[in-house]
């Protein structure tokens, strides 16, 4: 399917007027001024469904109210560009063919594969090397990575649809949905969202769950098991920042529980159907279809196969982490994913701004390597304010990558334990916006 037939790309002028509302909206939430009401953008949407008993959802009775607290928040995305806009031409593809092949030679990767979605809907998609080394597979263009928390994006995005209608509140505790899980009353779902909620990463080597999906690799886990091993929280709610798996597990429980569908589904009706994007799916509730790479843990020199199982990279890792990790896809419908999100396309601008918030993370910056927002990480690619996410299981390298300055998306794939992502998606970015 070619960008133009895509039902949520908009073209540059579109895109530059979302960010000079989103700006405009952000410096009202900062003066302290009334919080504007959020207003759903013209993309499907979610109907309001009933939750959980005790909770706060927009149907539920004519005296309930929404308790959605999403205040438009000051942030780093430039004003409208003054420079030329990034575009696509022959030679810029084939300097990023070149570069990719620079990429995987000097890393010594397996294969990387990557592509970029330009302002115009334009994109580009290339792949280098081998999807499995024994037997030697190529890689092609379609060819399915583990994409690790690059789902986080996809679950925030959802949980923010059900914001916007009034289904879940930001604020609301987890104890409303998920009552069992130990101090529930006092997490909320924003603080699982952006990593405060203190509770423990499930793959922190205390739980016991590292090291039993890799002594059982093939072995399937049930968010249930995970969740019964997590053990203490870091500290309280709302007083650190960690990085936590954990808290996606829950967001994605919350989200069934309070829509009685899956996740997948959920994401596939109102994110990757219309956006045609065919080539992502949740490896644990959908059945996946298309060719797979390996992931390669150890070194260079003697890189190791991690597949296991029937699931990227391999079935024990891939249940453990679930909601949170455990879909794969491809460069091309990831670069247009992160266009659709961050260019304004799939949330209202006030969600989208709380999104994008970093002040929660920023206020434990020594805790915090990149600054988090809501499923979010602002990091620095070629030079630029980038938005997106980076995802890592064993053996898989991602990172998916937004320049709004620009409207530019670049995404990086490799099945390498030693990629950079970071570093090979500001090389193939640079070259697009010269």
């Amino acid at each position: 399917m070619t960008p133009a037939s895509r039902p949520f790309r908009t073209g540059a002028s579109a895109r530059v007027a979302a960010v000079a509302t989103l700006l405009l909206a952000a410096a009202v939430g900062a003066c302290g001024t009334a919080t504007p009401t959020p207003t759903p953008t013209p993309t499907a949407t979610l109907a309001a469904t009933p939750s959980p008993a005790g909770s706060v959802a927009a149907s539920t009775s004519p005296t309930a109210t929404p308790n959605v607290s999403i205040v438009p928040v000051p942030t780093s995305q430039p004003a409208t560009p003054s420079f030329p806009a990034a575009h696509l031409d022959d030679a810029t593809a084939k300097a990023l063919q070149t570069a990719l092949d620079g990429i995987r030679s000097g890393g010594k990767y397996p294969g990387v594969s990557a592509a970029l979605v330009f302002p115009d809907g334009s994109i580009w998609a290339g792949a280098s090397g081998s999807a499995v080394l024994s037997p030697a597979t190529p890689l092609t263009t379609d060819t399915l990575f583990s994409i690790g928390s690059i789902s986080k994006t996809f679950v925030a995005a959802l949980t923010g649809r059900l914001a916007m209608v009034g289904t879940i509140g930001l604020d609301d505790p987890l104890a409303r949905y998920v009552p069992t899980f130990p101090n529930a009353a006092n997490i909320t779902i924003r603080e699982l969202l952006n990593h405060t909620s203190g509770i423990r990463d499930l793959f922190d080597q205390s739980t016991g769950i590292p090291e039993a999906i890799v002594a059982h690799p093939a072995a399937t886990w049930t968010a249930d098991q995970v969740l019964a091993m997590i053990g203490k929280p870091y500290w309280a709610p709302g007083t650190g920042y960690h990085y936590s798996n954990t808290d996606f597990v829950l967001l994605g429980m919350v989200i069934e529980t309070v829509t009685g569908q899956s996740v997948a589904s959920l994401v596939r009706s109102q994110f990757l159907t219309p956006l045609g994007l065919d080539h992502t799916f949740l490896q644990t509730e959908e059945d996946v279809q298309g060719a797979e790479a390996h992931g390669y843990i150890g070194k260079a020199s003697a890189p190791v196969d991690r597949s296991a199982g029937t699931m990227l990279p391999f079935t024990a890792e891939a249940t453990a982490v679930g909601f949170a990790g455990a879909y794969v896809s491809t460069p091309s419908d990831l670069a247009l994913w992160a266009s659709a999100l961050y260019g304004g396309d799939v949330l209202d601008q006030a969600t989208l701004a709380s999104m994008v918030d970093i002040s929660p993370s920023m206020a434990f910056k020594t805790k915090t390597t990149y600054p988090y927002g809501m499923g979010f990480e602002e990091i620095t690619v070629a030079g630029q304010v980038a938005w997106g996410h980076r995802g890592y299981l064993d053996g898989f390298w991602s990172a998916m990558e937004y320049l709004p300055a620009y409207h530019v998306s670049v995404v990086v794939l490799s099945n390498a334990d030693w990629a950079d992502p970071v570093a090979a998606a500001s090389t193939l970015a640079k070259i697009a916006i010269g």
